[in-house]
């Protein structure tokens, strides 16, 4: 399923942080969180390798090769965190946040972070009545190598083990041109996810060959 890609390896962070901040900079999220262009450059470019981290401690990390002209994550849900790792990442996000807190308004940045509830109890729900089911998280692309496959290469992996796993596999984004390239890939839409205090819509999305969440 994998064969094609390579695990995220420490030679990739640096790389990797790079492509998710230029991948991300224009995001409806994260220009909602930190509207300032040049410091929310600073601020993902901070905040970017702390992410990587946390996500290795219960997901796999891909990239498309050494170039990392992409790479996402895919997570099982219903496993247990791996404890090691996690003190691990955790070590590492506490040398690194004195770096983010210096340019991030903290009240701010909490008030905002409260309104995107909504978004985050329908994952909510998904994790309460279903397990085993797949998370894909963090899919970029650099924009660079964009428009070569590198997308469909990666989403057909996550896919592939879906199916191999009889299971379904979730996903969110903030853009409805992300909505129409998962679409395109086999992914349907469960709900878009509206709000009069957040200036952006949240799209989750669903791959479930098997009609497991189908009532």
């Amino acid at each position: 399923m994998y064969d094609h890609l390579k695990k995220l390896q420490k030679k990739h962070l640096k790389k990797a942080s790079e492509v998710l901040t230029d991948s991300f900079i224009d995001n409806p999220m994260f220009v909602y969180f930190f509207p300032v262009p040049n410091k929310r450059r600073k601020i993902l470019r901070s905040v970017f390798p702390m992410v990587l981290r946390i996500l290795q401690t219960n997901g796999s990390l891909y990239v498309t090769s050494d170039s990392v002209e992409g790479l996402f994550c895919v997570s099982q849900q219903g496993e247990k965190t791996k404890v090691g790792k996690f003190m691990l990442a955790a070590i590492s996000c506490a040398i690194r946040l004195p770096n983010v807190l210096v340019r991030l308004s903290l009240l701010d940045f909490l008030r905002k972070a409260s309104r995107l509830h909504p978004a985050n109890s329908k994952l909510s729900y998904y994790k309460q009545h279903y397990e085993n089911f797949l998370m894909v998280d963090s899919v970029c692309v650099d924009p660079n190598h964009r428009h070569q496959g590198h997308m469909t290469n990666m989403m057909n992996a996550a896919v592939a083990e879906t199916k191999k796993k009889r299971t379904f596999c979730l996903l969110q984004t903030e853009t409805m041109q992300n909505v129409k390239i998962y679409t395109h890939l086999g992914f349907s839409l469960v709900e878009e996810i509206k709000s009069n205090q957040i200036p952006f819509s949240t799209y989750v999305m669903i791959y479930d060959p098997f009609g497991l969440t189908i009532k």
